[in-house]
């Protein structure tokens, strides 16, 4: 599994000063994958005439002397090349496919020894930067797939990030059969952002986006490859289509517990070899976005650099899960409320095992305002075969817990962690394994 942060670099703004601090603090978070975007519109403004100013020194800069992987996607439309060249002709579709294709080969001919994956084009089933049909799309994928493979055949081929409309990723694969053209799928996820949905319902997405890939693709592996929830600062109407459940959602602790939410339950998917987080940094009130203000306060880092408490969870995370791991096997038992108990254990290839335990939203209806959230319930977790010698508690914020919130016990011969999850707060428990007492082991690289 590789664990990632996306950021972007617009013309407008960027410099390769700004970039070493963000290429610095990505490691320093863990980050061993960084997503961009290599804008179309920006990099080849007339036709066959190429900018590869900022870009030949950042790549070089990230993958040299940062060591990250890059994994770009390629987008968006100029306006010499646009069907529509009026005010959105970034987001039109190109005239002709082929003119996508010939920067496609350009592009992966100018950095083939430093990026081994493109990504063709972002969230094609969101107006905000497709305006074509998914069949103008499928044959945009399938001129900038050819391009790829042509010019450097070991390169993988990723579809543009989907924003959560699985039937149009169902519409692309069984309609318009764009599994030949594609080696991955990168699904996105920002609900309780940007989608209705809760966190915990991340499970059934991307069983149904695998669903698809079964029946009409080619069972394509999944990235997430941009995800996120934004600090914009407890507030009823998040956005035009999520409303806050309870206070203090939307926080900057509130986006570190979703961090942990979205990628605990991204891993118990056992689905997706990538993960990436939107974004590192935090951008000023004056800045130009697309969309909301959520966009403001997607970051790791707030606009001064200094890190969010999202940047110590993230850095617990990739500690953990840049080893191989795998599910381990927990019984849960707690009372009988109306509450959603999550808990998802894994050992660790170096013998330890981490447990992440939290209460899950509950009902189908948001409250007419936010409410407090009281939910607070007992659980006993029973992790089968495996004994600890040691054991450290700490909330997503890396502080430890109170004693009387997590103690664990040994109970004929299961290791047993009785704990009281407080509203959505998610607990993590990491255990040293007890070598001479663990029967259970595990077949990790």
């Amino acid at each position: 599994m590789s664990l990632g942060l996306c950021e972007d670099y617009p013309e407008e703004s960027r410099s390769l000063t700004k970039a070493r601090a963000d290429l610095a603090a990505a490691r320093a978070a863990g980050a061993t994958v960084l997503r961009i975007a290599f804008g179309w519109d920006a990099m080849e403004p007339e036709r066959g005439k190429f900018d590869w100013n900022f870009w030949d020194e950042f790549v070089a800069m990230a993958t040299d002397e940062f060591g990250l992987r890059l994994i770009p996607y390629v987008c968006y439309t100029p306006r010499w090349a646009a069907s529509d060249a009026g005010e959105d002709f970034w987001r039109s579709p190109p005239h002709d496919p082929e003119d996508f294709a010939r920067f496609v080969t350009a592009l992966v001919g100018r950095y083939r020894d430093a990026i081994a994956s493109w990504e063709l084009w972002n969230e094609p089933d969101n107006k905000a930067y497709w305006l074509g049909t998914p069949a103008q799309f499928a044959e945009l994928v399938r001129a900038g797939s050819r391009a790829v493979r042509a010019t450097d055949p070991r390169d993988v081929v990723v579809l543009g990030g989907i924003a959560g409309e699985t039937d149009f990723l169902a519409q692309l694969f069984e309609q318009e059969r764009i599994a030949p053209a594609v080696d991955v799928v990168n699904l996105h996820c920002y609900f309780e952002t940007w989608h209705p949905d809760p966190i915990e319902a991340l499970p059934d997405y991307v069983a149904r986006a695998k669903e698809i890939l079964r029946e009409s693709g080619e069972n394509e592996p999944l990235w997430m490859a941009e995800f996120g929830y934004s600090s914009v600062n407890g507030r009823a109407r998040v956005s035009e289509v999520y409303r806050a459940w309870f206070e203090g959602e939307h926080t900057d602790e509130a986006q570190a517990n979703a961090l942990a939410r979205k990628t605990m339950l991204s891993l118990a998917t056992g689905e997706f070899e990538l993960l990436a987080w939107y974004r590192i940094n935090d951008l000023s009130a004056t800045q130009e976005v697309i969309g909301d203000d959520n966009n403001l306060h997607l970051g790791i880092r707030d606009v001064r650099g200094a890190p969010k408490p999202a940047f110590v969870t993230l850095r617990q995370l990739t500690s953990w899960f840049a080893q191989p791991h795998a599910r381990a096997t927990t019984h849960v038992s707690h009372p009988p409320v109306n509450a959603t108990v999550n808990v998802h254990a894994f050992q660790l290839r170096d013998g330890r095992c981490v447990v992440a335990a939290w209460l899950g939203r509950a009902g189908a209806q948001p409250p007419a305002q936010p409410v407090a959230d009281e939910r607070e319930v007992s659980v006993r977790i029973e992790l089968p075969g495996f004994s600890a010698r040691k054991a450290s508690f700490t909330d997503a914020l890396g502080q430890p817990l109170a004693p009387e919130r997590v103690r664990w016990s040994e109970v004929d011969g299961a290791m047993v962690l009785h704990a009281t999850l407080i509203s959505s707060a998610v607990i993590f428990c990491e255990l040293k394994a007890d070598g001479e007492k663990t029967a259970r082991t595990l077949a990790l690289p």
